[in-house]
Formats: structure tokens, sequence, C-alpha cells
């Protein structure tokens, strides 16, 4: 039904079906319940009224009235405003009847039936078009000549009545509801705005704009969803931060060797460069190279993480003599930043992990720390065999990192020199540590002070 309309359409609709459908149920039950008192009340009328007839007959009887003084007796006893009562004797002959019977169209079987015992009690229509309540039933009257008698007595009233609930029901209904559904408006419109804000904010995300807010007072389901596109937003705007610092320095990084390598191979074709140099400059190109191949290879193994084509290989293997090995490799890098490098282990510790995925992590760990470290400081490492697992622990006294740096070490994109002074790196080694600890079920910390160096803690299960 509100297929295509809108939240603020649909809720005020809902709401307002739920409204007239309570009220009609309201006002069918309250009808009711009215004409039941109604009809109790002429019953107990009806009643009142045969007790009084009996007396009647019974104080004519003692007073020997005759025949013309009984029936003016009973015509100021019966003929009532807004009432008429009827007394029929045994044989259905009216025994007063005020001339309305054509008009009231009392039938003989009425009577019939309420000489035989039968109560009844119905709406009936009159020849003017006006809907009277008639109630019949057998009336004894021991006094009279002939004690078993028919009363039937109308009610005028019923109609009026009946008119007066029908129009109070209705402007009663009709006054609340119109108030009710107004309310309900200014309601469903207040509690949609937030959603209205949702939408023409998620448009602006759409567009790359994240700077937009959601302002929700409330506290209920409404405003945790607004405070979570508050979130998203915030967490979109610093991925998309990333992304373009991500960028910037991957085109950086790309361009800078390139830039040299091609101003080198120029420089020889052309002689510039004598060729007892050509050597040097040949080294300088290769490790150029290296650092693109490296920065390559990042990119694939994240893309190749994210997508979920990583199948772990693990065995168990001796990770002090790996450590040793990479400690071996890395030796010209740490010479050159006049870093030492020290291990602090037994000859041999067995752990259950990808053998070649964990030297990616130590190779990314140590030469963080190598470019992090200031010169003629050391690097600490030390493996602890614990009883069900090993934990490695990595240490250098170079300047650490703030909190807040120190919150987004494993944010992919993300460098703690914005400068890129000194420190290389595109941000997504540490990323990629992270997630292959975490495909280990290892845990890595970290702990850093300013100029007071950082700490690494890695547990790697034994078996």
């Amino acid at each position: 039904m509100f297929k295509n309309k809108g939240m603020f359409i649909k809720l005020f609709s809902s709401h307002l079906l739920i409204l007239l459908f309570s009220f009609l149920v309201f006002a069918l039950l309250l009808n009711s319940l009215i004409h039941n008192e109604m009809t109790t009340r002429y019953n107990k009328t009806f009643d009142h009224q045969g007790e009084r007839l009996v007396e009647h007959f019974r104080e004519a009887r003692q007073q020997g009235w005759d025949e013309e003084t009984l029936l003016t007796s009973l015509e100021m006893s019966m003929n009532q405003e807004n009432r008429q009562i009827l007394l029929f004797d045994g044989n259905g002959d009216a025994l007063y009847h005020h001339g309305f019977l054509e008009d009231l169209g009392v039938s003989q079987s009425v009577v019939h039936d309420a000489l035989q015992g039968e109560t009844m009690n119905r709406r009936v229509r009159t020849d003017g078009f006006e809907i009277v309540y008639m109630m019949a039933a057998p009336l004894t009257i021991p006094d009279a000549d002939s004690p078993e008698h028919a009363m039937v007595m109308f009610f005028h009233e019923f109609d009026r009545e009946s008119s007066q609930i029908v129009w109070i029901n209705f402007i009663t209904s009709l006054v609340t509801v119109s108030l009710t559904a107004i309310i309900i408006f200014f309601v469903s419109r207040r509690m949609t705005a937030p959603l209205r804000k949702m939408r023409n904010s998620a448009m602006q995300y759409a567009k790359g704009d994240f700077s937009h807010r959601i302002h929700v007072d409330s506290k209920d389901e409404i405003g945790q969803l607004a405070n979570t596109f508050n979130h998203m937003a915030k967490e979109l705007g610093s991925l998309d931060q990333l992304r373009k610092d991500f960028v910037a320095n991957v085109s950086h990084d790309l361009r800078s060797p390139l830039t040299s390598i091609r101003g080198f191979l120029g420089a020889m074709m052309d002689g510039t460069i004598p060729a007892e140099k050509q050597k040097h400059y040949l080294t300088i190109m290769r490790n150029e190279t290296d650092r693109l191949m490296k920065l390559v290879n990042d990119l694939l193994d994240t893309a190749s993480i994210e997508a979920g084509n990583w199948n772990l290989e693990k065995k168990q293997y001796n990770v002090a003599e790996q450590l040793r090995m990479i400690i071996a490799k890395m030796e010209p890098s740490a010479s050159e930043h006049q870093i030492d490098m020290e291990l602090t282990s037994e000859d041999e510790i067995i752990i259950f992990a990808d053998e070649e995925r964990m030297e990616q992590v130590w190779i990314n760990l140590l030469q963080n720390a190598v470019q992090n470290s200031d010169p003629n400081s050391s690097i600490q490492l030390k493996i602890i065999e614990k009883e069900i697992d090993v934990e490695v622990l990595i240490s250098d006294k170079g300047k650490g990192m703030t909190k807040e740096e120190l919150s987004h070490i494993w944010d992919r994109f993300y460098k703690t020199d914005k400068a890129r002074s000194k420190r290389s790196g595109t941000g997504i080694g540490l990323s990629i540590v992270k997630q292959i600890i975490d495909l280990h079920d290892a845990t890595i910390n970290v702990d850093s002070e300013i100029n007071e160096g950082t700490d690494i803690k890695i547990v790697l299960p034994k078996q």
C-alpha cells in the first residue's frame, strides 16, 4: 500500500489507520453498552409500570369504581410523555389504547404471544417513520374480572436518545481523531527528521563529502543509528584521507627511484658518468629497484589478504635460527644506520607457524625499528619459551611514538612521518604484519614513549 511512499507517510498513515480503527471499535462498543443500559432501564420501567397497573386495579376493586372511572384513571396513568402503555385482556381486546393502535402497528400476533407467556422487546417503526422501542409481556391482575392480561409499552424517546448517542459518538470521535491526527503528524515528522538527515548525509557521503554530521538528541534506536552514521562518516573520512595520503606516498615512492634510475641511465648513455664510476651508480639503481620491488610486493600482499587468497602453511620450525639469519641479512642496513642488533635466546626454540610469512613479519618489524632508531643505539631481541607459547620481544631506543600515533600503527597507509624526511615506506608493512599475526591466532602488543623507544611483544603458539 505504501510501497513508493516515504517513511513519514508510512508512519503517519499507519498510525492514523490504527487510530481510526481503534475509535471505530470504541464507538461500536460504547454504542452497544449505552443501548444495553437503555434497554435495562426500559425493562425496569416496564416492570415498574406493570406493578403500578396491578396496584391500580386493586385500588379500583377496593374503592368500587365503575367502568368509566376506571378507564379515566387508566388514561391518566398510562398516557405518559414520550411513553405509551397498552393493556389487553385475555381475549386480546384492548382495554385502553388511546386511539393509537393503528399508528403504532400493534399486531394481534404480538398480543397473542404475550398472552401465551412470551416476553418481547424490539425496535419498531411507526407509520410516522419514528423508531420506538416496544416491550410486550404477560401481566396477571388478580383483582380484575379476568386475571390474564397482556401489557405493551412503547418508548418514544428511544429514537431521540439513539440519535443523541450517535451524534455524541460522531462528534467526540471526529474531534478526538482530528486532534490526535495533528499530534501524530508532528510526532511522525519529528521521529522521521533524523532519517531525512541521514538520507541527505548519505547522499553527501556518496559524493565524497564526509564532513556532514547528524545531530540527534534522543538516546533511542534512532539516536544510536545517527551516532553510528556519524562514526561511519568519521571512519570513512579517515579512510579517504589515508587513501589520499597513500596515493601521494606511493606516487612519491615510485617516482623517486624511477627518476633516479632514469637519470643515471641517461647519464651513462651520454657519457656523463665515466666508466670507472658506473658500477657505483649501477649499485644505486639496483637498490632503487629493490625498493620498487618491495613496494609492489606489499601492494600485492595487501590485495591478496583482502581477497582471502592467503593460505598459511604452518609447521614446526626453529624461530631462534630464523631470527639469527634475518639479523645477518640486515647487518649491512643496520651498520649503515650505526645500529647494533642483539639476540638473546636459546639455540633452539620451536614454534608452529608459516615460516615464510613470519620471516616477512620479522623483516618488517626490524626494518621499522632500524628506521626509527637513533644512530649509535641498539635493537634488543629476546625469545622467551613458555609452557604453551613463545614470546618474542623487540625493543629499540628510538624516538618512540605518541599515543595518537600508536593507535593508528596497524592502519593501512598510515605513516608517522608525514614529511617523508628520514623514514621510508608507504605505511603498508605494519598493516600486513598485523594481518599475518591475526591469521596465526597470535597476539602482538606495542608500547612506546616519546624519546624512550618502542617495545614490541609477539606471542606465538608452540604447536
